[in-house]
């Protein structure tokens, strides 16, 4: 069984990118910016606000487009030289 590696990469780009945004906003009502701070380490131009959300979004969307289409293309790979 074959994955679509585009369809894959856009649903864990999605998934991540929401989740960051999710994570940024609720930090924000609640108080918790030194425990979401590190998502600076890992997304440039990242700071603890809502344009901070948006840029979450765009680079979770990279990320996770880039990693899921990886994974589809590598168990793509594998799995058709396992001949099943």
């Amino acid at each position: 069984m074959r994955i679509d590696a585009k369809a894959f990469g856009l649903a864990c780009g999605t998934v991540l990118g929401v989740a960051s945004v999710l994570a940024t906003v609720f930090s924000l009502w609640r108080g918790a910016g030194q425990t979401i701070g590190v998502l600076s380490a890992v997304y440039f131009g990242y700071s603890w606000s809502y344009t901070g959300a948006v840029v979450a979004l765009i680079w979770g969307l990279i990320y996770g487009f880039a990693g899921g289409w990886l994974v589809a293309t590598i168990y793509n790979t594998l799995s058709a030289r396992g001949g099943s």
